[in-house]
């Protein structure tokens, strides 16, 4: 159960994010902001989803679709992707350039549906096992990618991870996951999105650490993420 001390209303939210109260609602509609519950007419937010979205800035514009996404993403990793015709990679690579990590994250986030979840810590290692592991949990977990970032492995007992939908609901099943916004489970739900793969590639890995609320941690993936825009100069 969220406490009182863990939520905003939606005016406290909209003060917060520098928008109107309009926007508060399609942000929660959309999923960019978590709803815990009612207080009269309104809504009480969960006040970490209220941070991080004000960490990663409000979204303004469309937001790139999910080829548009995986081509950037691409993009960044090899210098090369075949997922768009020759004049949009033309196009997708000139906005690149002139964009900034900050902005990169804004436009790309939304690729996938974020749910979180409590789980038994028992749980925990086996449900590790189960997705492929992005963010912190994928900085615990390889060293190899926590050095790219210049961070260490912590013994955290919460996992972040990539699964398709028909996974998700396996998981949600088997170990009794109920819906928490603070819980210590992040199921990121993409089909086709890194399927098969224990750990997320690098770049995947500094988008969702973009977000963390951890400033150290945001501070390596958006650097990450400026070496890799600076590539493509």
């Amino acid at each position: 159960m969220v406490s009182a001390t863990e939520t905003m209303t939606s005016s406290e939210a909209a003060r917060r994010l520098g928008v109107g109260m309009r926007q508060v609602e399609r942000l929660l509609a959309a999923g960019d902001l978590t709803r815990v519950g009612t207080v009269g007419r309104a809504a009480l937010i969960d006040a970490a989803s209220v941070h991080r979205l004000g960490t990663r800035g409000v979204r303004r514009g469309r937001p790139w679709s999910a080829e548009t996404s995986s081509a950037a993403v691409d993009l960044l990793t090899a210098g090369e992707t075949g997922r768009l015709g020759s004049t949009e990679r033309s196009r997708l690579i000139s906005r690149l350039r002139h964009m900034s990590a900050e902005d990169l994250v804004r436009a790309i986030w939304g690729r996938a549906s974020v749910r979180r979840y409590r789980a038994s810590t028992s749980f925990i290692d086996r449900i590790r096992q189960e997705v492929t592991l992005t963010g912190s949990s994928a900085i615990d977990a390889d060293g190899a990618i926590a050095g790219q970032f210049g961070l260490a492995a912590a013994q955290r007992v919460e996992v972040d991870g990539y699964v398709d939908s028909a996974t998700a609901q396996q998981l949600i099943a088997r170990f009794h996951l109920v819906d928490d916004a603070r819980g210590n489970v992040t199921l990121r739900v993409a089909d086709n999105e890194q399927g098969g793969r224990r750990v997320a590639g690098t770049v995947i890995v500094a988008l969702d650490l973009a977000e963390s609320l951890d400033s150290r941690e945001r501070a390596a993936a958006l650097a990450l993420l400026r070496g890799r825009l600076e590539l493509l100069q």
